[in-house]
């Protein structure tokens, strides 16, 4: 008896204790709910109502603004191979005298990623003013990696900044990216494409994973000593200015930390060690950009609006026109494609007015991407429904290029992706290049990457062709599968 006694004196403490925790979970359990509720109110559903664009940006966009007839003070050249794409970054940041201007979407940590920080620290300490600019969720360059953070905003000569840094207390925030990649060099060169920095994208020797193969344009402003404002440079400058003294971006690092200091040493003596080994790279005494470049009658830069928030397609819209205008033929090459209604409408009306349509994309063995990939999959049909041929590369590693040709004539070249998230959520940059003697050489380099695909078929498979197609593994499969459902309810994000 007195042991019941005693039970039922400890059940009675415990008790209120157990019913403290309930509570306890209970109210964590609501909480959790609201917040998901908060998330889906603020950051899912505001991106399903898509902006249409106004009639006063409609109006502004004549096609025949884009072309012209005399060569303009610009001049093109195509950097297309992994190599390229870096030895052209560290040659122009070495030639640097004044300013340099550096915006990218991702930098990833790696042996090509210190020796290019090594450049712009170089460039710094030549006295260049450098201000670089990276998304705040994916650029590498912030509080993810502090120390090369450090290293860098803690140079008296470098303002480092990044826009819309994550905040889990605004939701509304998460889908804004600063999807842009240039390199502004004083007002003499410009680098803008699709490539991020990485060793992903310049293939160093040692580098074994999957390559993204990717292109960049080389403008070079043949004017830039007399200062005419005539360029696509200044264009781009603008761009760069509105967005740097916008609300949307934050400055880090503006003083000097020891492990920055240190970073920066190491990143320096990378640098220097790659100068040492290649001396022929930074050789300036022979540079012929007029020799190195492509006449072109206009080139023009496109972009969407900079703000974070749901924006109205300006880039995709603007892009729409000029392939609308084609006469005869157009081609489309994006990593993945993603049908929104004004992408499909614009497909649809190249197939009734019978334009040649052929669009290049990965093939589910070559994307790295399996949520872009099940969203491409499930508008699979779709897109060859509109009349367009559907092409999918079949090489070992992937593309990422995002370029589009019109007739014989027209090449443009950018960050902007066939998907809903270039079209309304991204900052997205575009050159729309009007130049016959660079769109024949860039068809002769993007056919190279057509021979290594294949056709896709309406049943599913593909047409036969002079390659096997690239085998899939079942893992592969059942990942695009299960992403199916759940990728197509909100591909709009994908």
């Amino acid at each position: 008896m007195p042991m019941d006694d005693e039970n039922d004196t400890d059940r009675k403490k415990r008790s209120p204790m157990i019913k403290g925790k309930i509570r306890i979970k209970q109210f964590l359990l609501a909480a959790l709910i609201a917040y998901l509720v908060y998330v889906a109110a603020t950051a899912v559903l505001p991106p399903m109502l898509r902006k249409p664009i106004s009639q006063e940006f409609a109006n502004a966009v004549q096609v025949s603004d884009y072309y012209g007839d005399e060569p303009c003070v610009d001049r093109v050249a195509l950097v297309e191979t992994p190599a390229e794409g870096f030895d052209t970054r560290l040659h122009m940041l070495d030639e640097a005298k004044e300013r340099i201007d550096i915006s990218y979407y991702a930098i990833h940590m790696g042996q090509t990623t210190d020796q290019f920080l090594g450049a712009v620290l170089d460039a710094a300490d030549r006295g260049v003013q450098v201000r670089i600019l990276v998304d705040g969720q994916f650029g590498g360059l912030t509080k993810s990696h502090p120390a090369y953070a450090a290293a860098l905003g803690g140079h008296p000569n470098i303002s480092l900044k990044v826009y819309n840094p994550a905040n889990p207390l605004k939701p509304w925030t998460w889908n804004g990216r600063l999807h842009d990649k240039y390199i502004l060099i004083d007002d003499r060169l410009l680098l803008l494409g699709g490539r991020n920095i990485g060793d992903k994208y310049f293939a160093p020797a040692e580098f074994e994973k999957q390559l993204s193969y990717d292109r960049d344009v080389l403008i070079y402003n043949t004017a830039w000593e007399s200062g005419e404002q005539d360029s696509v440079l200044s264009s781009v400058r603008q761009y760069m200015d509105t967005i740097w003294n916008g609300e949307n971006v934050h400055l880090l690092y503006q003083k000097d930390t020891k492990k920055g200091a240190s970073t920066r040493q190491e990143l320096l003596t990378s640098y220097h060690a790659l100068r040492e080994a290649r001396p022929a790279l930074f050789d300036h005494q022979h540079d012929d950009y007029t020799q190195w470049t492509y006449p072109a009658n206009r080139i023009t830069f496109l972009h969407n609006d900079p703000h974070i928030g749901v924006k109205e397609p300006k880039a995709g819209y603007t892009l729409g026109k000029l392939l609308l205008n084609a006469k005869d033929s157009v081609s489309l090459q994006s990593p993945y494609v993603i049908l929104d209604p004004l992408l499909r409408s614009q497909l649809e009306q190249l197939g009734q007015l019978q334009i040649e349509t052929r669009i290049l994309t990965n093939s589910a063995a070559s994307s790295p991407n399996p949520i872009a990939c099940a969203a491409y999959h499930g508008d699979r049909k779709a897109i060859m429904a509109t009349g367009a041929q559907l092409w999918e590369y079949q090489g070992e590693n992937t593309i990422h290029a995002k370029s589009y040709v019109i007739d014989d004539r027209m090449t443009v070249i950018g960050s902007y992706n066939l998907d809903p998230r270039s079209a309304y959520l991204d900052t997205e940059l575009l050159l729309a290049i009007d130049s016959p003697a660079f769109t024949q050489h860039f068809q002769q380099v993007q056919d190279s990457y057509f021979q290594q695909s294949l056709q896709a078929g309406t049943e599913g498979g593909y047409i036969a062709g002079t390659i096997p197609p690239r085998p899939v593994s079942g893992l592969k499969w059942g990942m695009i599968y299960a992403l199916y459902l759940p990728v197509k309810l909100f591909k709009y994000l994908a």
